[in-house]
């Protein structure tokens, strides 16, 4: 059915220095797909984001069986390939410029991230 659509424009969680996309689990298909069929792939994005790694998350514990392993994905990278445009509050930019945006909005201090201190119990 992708080869019926004319493009596909998605909102991006954050956006990777390199011009890769953390996007909503599926979003990975759905860029491989619009790029096996020629379809334009639009991610719009703040330039203003925040940044999240999961090391430094809390995702808190669960009550399953300790030999239960599950992984359940909340977030896709998307590989800078597929995307066609990146659309900023900035205008419209090419995946391999966003390493210079984010350079033009954020000094070395800004992505700097203190690990959260372990809590005594």
């Amino acid at each position: 059915m992708i080869s019926c659509v004319n493009m596909v424009i998605l909102g991006a969680h954050a956006v990777m220095a390199n011009g890769g996309v953390i996007a909503p689990v599926g979003l990975n298909m759905v860029a491989v797909a619009a790029q096996r069929h020629a379809v334009p792939f639009v991610v719009l994005a703040a330039s203003q984001g925040h940044l999240v790694p999961s090391d430094c998350m809390d995702f808190g514990t669960g009550t399953a069986s300790p030999l239960l392993h599950v992984v359940n994905p909340t977030f896709d990278y998307v590989p800078p390939k597929p995307v066609s445009l990146f659309i900023t509050d900035t205008g419209g930019h090419n995946p391999s410029y966003v390493y210079q945006l984010i350079a033009d909005y954020y000094s070395a201090d800004d992505l700097v991230v203190q690990r959260r201190s372990p809590t005594a119990s």
